[in-house]
């Protein structure tokens, strides 16, 4: 240990002797080395980072990084997309405790942003941005809500209130949603957001929302248009296809095996709108009301020239008179009259009649129907056609599935064939241990372990043994030699003389004799020319 510790008391005393320029270009290259070996093992130690949510909104971003300071957790952030990544070993735990903390706060305040308090003298127009912009937060939370949508915005054009009628304008709204990469808005999906938004919005019409995705497309249709209607037909008559070549699936693939059926249905629908209106009477049924009038008058006939007094009726005592004399010049005329009127009560039916567009008229049904296995009395397994009789079966099941009508103009085909069967799937190549992560944690350990020992032989080891070696300086003299004071390495005994050791420092004795011959192996190891020349002066000073 003695040995150790004055060894390395030489060097550092040998490397102060050395000029100023081999100094400092042992000192950079022992830093040098250093740093690269504290660098690689720190490489070799720092974890795996793994990313600990999506792309998060900047103020939950900043939320988060303050909980983790806090945990004492390591976390990067990327530059580009501000994605906050935590070692991949904590991810699970760090969710839990972010979790705990209510983070990340992806909602908007919403309403909530109208309990806050604000200072006197708020106008009402500002009142009235605060609660719309509040309106249109709520909406977006909830439309974010759906497995498709990433995010949404909304902006509601809502306009002033006019106390005139005639001049009272529709609000109005468009909504923006962010997708999922790989997902879309189905027809319900689309549909529960549009009446999601008119629906909470008072006066709003399902007509005056548009919707449009993150690719600029618009999703909604705004008018009622010829074009529109042609679209909801075709998606009507699409759903109704593929509704009747479920039913036949589900119906042949119990008897025929998953995969034997194929089937194509093509569909014939009336989309015209018929509107009839039609008043019908009824036969008489009952009397509602009934009238008889009977009439019965006596005139007598006059005679004389037309305007006398002759004409005149007679007196009321001429006329008891007459009545009572039996007979008369004059003869008396009677008129009888009957009058019934009657009132029935007669049915009357006033029928309004709107038929719904979607008529089915026609039905033209495709099936093909793969071969069946069977074992051969070789034992063999072959592919064989179905008999008639089962393709009679498969065809009356094919015309219950759909409800095949004769009379409606309905077609069925049914066909077998031999299906092309797929290729073959490859198996799932065996996962690799280099997958595993325990391996590359390994790998990098050993390559920090490598780099730290070449580091070490190659670098600092000969950076030792040059600072060990005296300076450069030209030998005084008879008997001094590699820079030594004079009489510092004279002959005596095959002996080096030992004044150079008093005056360095070094103790006396055999320790000291050794370390002077490794000093002299290095010196002509380092500088072979001198040496030669002193082991020249020495051989000619003998001679």
């Amino acid at each position: 240990m003695a040995l150790d510790s004055q060894e390395v008391l030489g060097r550092f005393s040998s490397l102060s002797r050395q000029p100023i320029t081999r100094q400092i270009s042992l000192l950079l290259g022992l830093a040098a080395s250093i740093a690269l070996g504290v660098g690689v093992v720190q490489w070799a130690l720092t974890p795996e980072f793994a990313p600990l949510y999506g792309e998060l909104p900047p103020e939950s971003a900043a939320q988060i990084m303050q909980s983790l300071d806090t945990q004492n957790v390591p976390y990067r952030v990327d530059s580009r997309t501000g994605m906050v990544s935590v070692p991949a070993d904590r991810v699970r735990a760090t969710r839990l405790k972010l979790a705990g903390e209510g983070l990340p706060k992806l909602d908007t305040p919403g309403f909530a942003m109208l309990e806050e308090e604000y200072g006197l003298g708020v106008s009402s127009f500002m009142e009235k941005a605060r609660y719309d912009r509040a309106l249109e937060q709520e909406l977006s939370s909830s439309i974010t809500s759906l497995d498709s949508v990433r995010g949404a915005r909304v902006h509601l054009a809502l306009p002033k209130q006019s106390a005139f009628i005639r001049k009272k304008d529709k609000p109005a709204a468009s909504v923006l949603v962010n997708l999922y990469p790989g997902r879309e808005l189905s027809d319900r999906q689309l549909a529960g957001i549009v009446h999601l938004v008119a629906f909470s919005v008072p006066g709003l019409e399902a007509e005056q929302v548009s919707v449009i995705d993150n690719r600029g497309k618009l999703l909604s249709s705004q008018s009622d248009d010829d074009f529109g209607s042609t679209k909801e037909n075709f998606r009507f008559t699409q759903q109704l296809e593929q509704r009747y070549v479920d039913r036949i699936r589900e119906i042949l693939t119990p008897i025929l095996g998953v995969g034997a059926v194929q089937a194509q249905v093509a569909a014939e629908i009336d989309f015209t709108h018929i509107e009839r209106t039609s008043e019908v009477y009824q036969p008489e049924t009952s009397i509602r009301s009934e009238e008889l009038v009977e009439e019965t008058t006596e005139d007598r006939q006059s005679g004389g020239l037309p305007g006398t007094l002759a004409n005149q009726p007679p007196a009321p005592a001429e006329v008891a008179a007459e009545a009572g004399g039996g007979g008369g010049a004059e003869q008396q005329a009677q008129r009888s009259s009957k009058r019934e009127i009657r009132n029935y009560e007669v049915d009357r039916t006033i029928s309004h009649i709107r038929e719904t567009p979607g008529t089915l008229r026609k039905l033209s049904v495709a099936v093909v129907v793969d071969y069946q296995e069977s074992v051969n009395a070789e034992g063999v397994v072959e592919r064989v056609p179905l008999s008639d009789a089962e393709l009679a079966e498969v065809k009356t099941l094919v015309q219950e599935a759909v409800g095949y009508d004769a009379e409606r103009g309905d077609r069925v085909n049914v066909v077998n064939a031999s299906f092309i069967p797929p290729p073959a799937m490859e198996p799932l190549p065996d996962a690799s241990i280099l997958d595993q992560p325990w391996v590359w944690q390994s790998v990098k350990l050993l390559l920090a372990g490598l780099t730290v020992l070449l580091t070490i032989f190659v670098v600092v080891r000969p950076l030792l043994k040059v600072s060990a070696l005296p300076p450069p300086v030209a030998a005084p003299g008879n008997g001094a030699a590699l820079g030594a004071p004079a009489g510092a390495m004279a002959m005596g005994d095959d002996r080096v003389s030992l004044g150079y050791a008093q005056q360095a420092g070094l103790p006396m004795g055999e320790p000291a004799y050794q370390q002077q011959l490794n000093m002299a192996r290095m010196m002509a190891e380092g500088e072979p020319q001198q040496v030669a020349n002193v082991v020249k002066k020495w051989v000619a000073s003998d001679s």
